[in-house]
């Protein structure tokens, strides 16, 4: 798979992004819900984050890829004044391979205890 990073990277996202080759893996919204089912981090949108990346990478590995694999990002975030929080773990997180990336501010998700849902598209191979 080729990858090429469109215009300039701006703090931790891409404005785009261009993939030749590679399966394409539509990720739906990942919240911060554990294997029961319990939320972590209720409260804290940074432990929220990891856990919903967390549950990403856990579908992208089925389809034998890693987050270095997603090309784009779309975030809802509860409230948008939080957005910094979520920010901080996607720079960690994507640090070297930033994809384009889209935050959206909600007033609430299907809990009303999310703070975060991610969606994702990897291209995997």
């Amino acid at each position: 798979m080729e990858r090429r990073v469109l215009g300039t990277s701006r703090g931790s996202f891409s404005l785009g992004i261009t993939v030749t080759g590679g399966r394409h893996v539509y990720v739906s919204g990942c919240v911060s819900s554990d294997h029961d089912g319990r939320i972590v981090g209720r409260g804290d949108v940074g432990a929220q984050s990891r856990q919903a990346f967390a549950n990403m990478a856990a579908v992208l590995a089925e389809a034998g890829g890693t987050l270095a694999d997603v090309v784009k990002l779309t975030a809802f975030v509860v409230p948008m004044d939080r957005y910094r929080e979520y920010a901080a773990v996607r720079a960690e997180l994507f640090a070297g391979h930033f994809p384009a990336s889209s935050t959206v501010g909600v007033t609430v998700l299907a809990d009303p205890d999310y703070l975060i849902e991610i969606e994702a598209v990897a291209v995997v191979g």
